[in-house]
């Protein structure tokens, strides 16, 4: 083999590797008219998946999307050196990702029927009533800490029909597509009865993701932050 043809094929196998660097899979739990499948059933499509990709671009990284269950993308993105998820940056959870800077501040709230006159001053009030929330979030774990009974469901479409259904008192999540998901169901848009928690969303990733990388996608978020481009992505 000559020398030239030697070293365009070293030359192309760094590319490649350079190539294989530069994607991320976002393992990604749905919310409908936020972040959903298409109805093709492989690609996904809502603002939190144009959002995204706006960062991806931004910093020149290339973004594959996936849906799992949230307990399920969490242990994936433990274990699989490509992985990230969007993730509320909590004291329990710093040590098992690697962090970007925050994306969003949102609210952990807990929601009632828009019809449900009931005022919560407190956590502790939630004890003695019915409340939801989806397998394996943060909202699940925060309120089995802190002694509150929860319903579990699969997906947040099925919580928030036990809601609508007067099958659950209150419903836990973070304030992101719930104007989308209550649409999706016919309810009137629930009301936040008590603030659990005010975090930020950042992307977590698998501890092995290059720091390199890591940082390019910072500079992305920082950029769209000082420029305005961040609100003008409705994840209501």
């Amino acid at each position: 083999m000559s020398g030239w043809r030697a070293a365009a094929i070293l030359f192309g196998a760094l590319q490649a590797a350079g190539a294989q660097a530069e994607t991320l899979r976002m393992l990604l739990t749905q919310i409908p008219g936020v972040i959903e499948l298409a109805p093709d059933g492989a690609t996904m499509r809502g603002s939190g998946i144009d959002l995204m990709k706006e960062v991806g671009r931004r910093a020149g990284v290339s973004l594959h999307f996936e849906a799992y269950p949230q307990a399920r993308a969490r242990l994936l993105v433990e274990q699989q050196p490509d992985a990230c998820l969007p993730a509320g940056r909590l004291p329990e959870l710093q040590a098992k990702y690697k962090w970007t800077a925050p994306l969003l501040h949102m609210r952990l709230v807990l929601l009632a029927r828009a019809d449900d006159g009931r005022q919560l001053s407190g956590l502790e009030q939630a004890q003695s009533l019915r409340v939801g929330a989806m397998r394996g979030t943060m909202a699940a774990a925060r309120l089995k800490e802190q002694g509150v009974a929860v319903e579990e469901s699969a997906d947040y479409l099925s919580g928030l029909e036990k809601l609508r259904l007067g099958r659950l008192d209150l419903w836990a999540m973070l304030d992101v597509g719930v104007s989308s998901l209550a649409k999706h169901l016919g309810m009137a848009p629930p009301r936040v009865a008590w603030v659990m928690d005010t975090l930020d969303v950042s992307f977590a990733c698998n501890r092995q993701v290059d720091d390199a990388l890591i940082a390019r996608l910072d500079r992305a978020i920082a950029a769209m932050r000082a420029d305005g481009s961040m609100a003008r992505f409705d994840l209501r």
